[in-house]
């Protein structure tokens, strides 16, 4: 009878460890799969705020002759013209793309630097020279006609 015991006190230890092993488990895992989607928004909204503070800055730091909103080969483009040079941007495949042009050029989005993503992305000039950049997730203003 002893042996029998001692074999169910054994049997009773090795579940009881399994379990709490199992839980412990499900724990880790649980507390990855919430740590990985907090940091996947975090990353969304750093990446909403690069965009947007990224054009906004640009034209800020510009000596821009010329702050304008032209359709290029069928997409919406932001050109800054400055010193000989139209520096644009465009949304091309979920990509805000940044490129440096002579005037009058197209688009090159294989040359271009990508900036960051965003689904959509909206220019509007008033007519008092505020642009206004909107995203899928927010937008700013910049004063076009500001000099230094």
């Amino acid at each position: 009878m002893p042996q029998r015991l001692k074999t169910l006190r054994d049997v009773i230890i090795a579940l009881t460890t399994t379990v709490l092993f199992a839980v412990i488990l499900c724990l880790v895992m649980f507390s990855a799969r919430g740590y990985q989607h907090a940091a996947e928004l975090q990353d969304r909204c750093g990446n909403t705020r690069a965009v947007l503070s990224y054009i906004v800055s640009s034209v800020r730091d510009s000596d821009a002759a010329e702050v304008r909103v032209e359709d290029i080969e069928v997409k919406e483009c932001l050109v800054i013209s400055c010193d000989g040079y139209d520096q644009k941007f465009y949304v091309h495949d979920g990509k805000l793309m940044e490129e440096y042009t002579e005037p009058g050029a197209g688009i090159f989005p294989d040359s271009a630097l990508e900036i960051g993503r965003t689904d959509t992305i909206e220019f509007e000039i008033d007519e008092e020279g505020i642009l206004t950049v909107r995203t899928d997730s927010g937008s700013s203003e910049v004063n076009t006609g500001r000099r230094r």
